[in-house]
């Protein structure tokens, strides 16, 4: 009972949540231990570095206002530059896209800066990766390679370098293994947490405005220069009037004087004529463009005011996580165990067939499209299926890989193992393209290869060192997907199959013919 009573009240014990974790030194401990009582996103914690940030429901200042009018324009560019006008201005829809992500990242930057706030170094990586997928664009080539799949990168890209500048990813303000919790944050919480941020921060605008000229009136000088303006405006409808009356004489008496008149007067009724054709073009644009504007607003005001970036507590966060650990060490040790043990039994039967691309052999009845295809879609479906099963025994073990050997050994094997299930599944897509030379899927599946062994690698050191595993693995990844939308893949690979033509290795007809097949 004693030692319930000197427990009550404090804080939760850290948690080593990440999978696949080694031992806490103790400083860490200590340091954990005082941030669990910290709220998400306070003031040098998981809100980073950032400067001017305070706990409570932050409201609006000048800049807030300013940047709400900014975003209604930054949400009618959205669509003017690469939907509506983009083809008709620049000759295709790329050149706009690429200059949408300039005036984003500008604009984000500005309010970060304008509101007192030091973007983290990491946000900067994130910005070049934003860049590289935007102004990718804006080349020839841009935008072809992975179609669909480039554009929702750029767009996710986007949002989350904007947490990353404001400092409002979850922990430190850095990629971590609460990623799916910031990918949460980045495209439902802020943005429609905030949704009518944009218009609040308008009316507090115009309120600031309207206090600012009633204090101006209310000066003895200001009341004279108002007496003026009346005075002004009213000479100006004085002399409307008259000009109602002597224009029409002056028209009679001069041919020339009545054809600019004229002219003048059809151009303005023209474009009168114009905006009242095009009304119903605008309020369509509208119908666009004031959604995705109240949208990034709010995604954008939430990353640097805090607003709604704090709804995750730390505590309940590791509360959950401790909460998977019901698999008991024997239990988990074993499954680890049964499965090596039958991928071992399965890699000594099948050596000839899995191995055979080490030194070109092709087994009994194969051509080298099914044994390349057909080998390489099992060996990618088995290290996939792997690294999920390494995730779940490191999440649901009681006993953690920091405080259980035997759990580092089978992480280390069954990783290993899968290494050389990714290395034979490397050799059989070079003999296909050996044989059949390169197209884009063959590059994304080798792109993909190369990913998935570095995580491995990862997973493998992290047994005996500290590795911010969903760091690199999320890092390496974004680099890779950068570069193949920034490179000319494409020409690259007509370059090389061109040669390889003319070298005689690579027979035309036989290429042609294997640009069907799914690899």
């Amino acid at each position: 009972m004693e030692q319930e009573k000197k427990t009550a009240g404090m804080p939760c014990p850290p948690c080593k949540s990440a999978p696949f974790s080694r031992a806490v030194k103790p400083a860490a401990q200590e340091n954990a231990v005082q941030e669990a009582a910290a709220p998400l996103g306070a003031p040098g914690q998981y809100g980073g570095s950032a400067v001017g940030r305070t706990e409570k429901t932050p409201g609006f200042t000048g800049v807030d206002a300013a940047f709400a009018c900014g975003f209604l324009a930054v949400g009618w560019l959205f669509w003017e530059l690469q939907l509506w006008s983009g083809w008709r201005w620049f000759g295709n829809a790329g050149t706009g896209t690429a200059l949408f992500t300039a005036l984003f990242a500008g604009a984000v930057l500005a309010y970060v800066y304008l509101a007192k706030l030091r973007p983290p170094r990491e946000s900067w990586f994130w910005l070049a990766v934003l860049l590289c997928l935007g102004l990718g664009y804006a080349l020839p080539y841009g935008g072809g390679l992975l179609g669909a799949v480039h554009y929702g990168a750029l767009l996710f890209t986007a949002g989350y370098w904007t947490l990353s500048a404001t400092g409002r990813l979850l922990k430190s303000g850095k990629t971590s293994n609460w990623l799916p919790l910031d990918v949460l944050n980045v495209l439902f919480v802020l943005p429609w947490g905030n949704f009518m941020r944009l218009p609040a921060a308008f009316v507090f605008g115009l309120k600031g405005l309207g206090r600012r000229v009633r204090a101006a009136r209310s000066e003895p000088g200001e009341r004279s220069r108002g007496k003026r303006l009346l005075g002004v405006l009213g000479g100006v409808a004085l002399a409307l009037l008259c000009l109602w009356f002597v224009l029409p004489l002056l028209m009679a008496a001069d041919d020339g004087f009545a054809s600019l008149l004229s002219g003048f007067v059809g151009r303005l009724a023209a474009w009168f004529s114009g905006w009242r054709d095009s009304w119903t073009e605008f309020v369509v644009k509208v119908f666009f463009a004031l959604p995705t504007a109240l949208y990034l607003y709010g995604l954008v005001y939430g990353a640097v005011r805090g607003r709604r970036a704090c709804v995750y507590d730390k505590k309940e966060v590791c509360a959950v996580q401790r909460g998977l650990r019901f698999a008991p060490r024997s239990t988990v040790l074993t499954a680890l165990f049964v499965l090596c043990a039958v991928y071992l039994l399965f890699i000594s039967m099948q050596a000839k067939y899995l191995f055979g691309a080490f030194w070109g052999a092709l087994p009994e009845g194969f051509s080298y499209s099914e044994y390349a295809r057909q080998g390489f879609f099992e060996l990618c479906r088995v290290a996939a299926i792997n690294i999920v099963i390494l995730l779940a025994a490191n999440v649901m073990s009681r006993a953690q890989a920091a405080e259980n050997c035997l759990l580092r050994v089978c992480n280390t094997a069954l990783s290993a193992l899968t290494l050389l299930l990714l290395a034979t599944a490397a050799a059989k897509m070079a003999l296909y393209i050996a044989a059949y030379g390169l197209t884009v899927k063959r590059v994304l599946a080798s792109v993909f290869l190369v990913w998935m062994a570095c995580v491995f690698v990862c997973v493998i050191l992290r047994q005996f060192r500290t590795v911010a595993l969903v760091r690199v693995a999320v890092f390496l990844g974004a680099v890779l997907f950068a570069l193949l939308c920034v490179l000319p893949v494409g020409d690259g690979i007509s370059t090389y199959n061109a040669a390889r033509v003319q070298a005689g290795t690579l027979d035309p007809d036989v290429m042609e013919q294997e640009l069907r097949p799914l690899v």
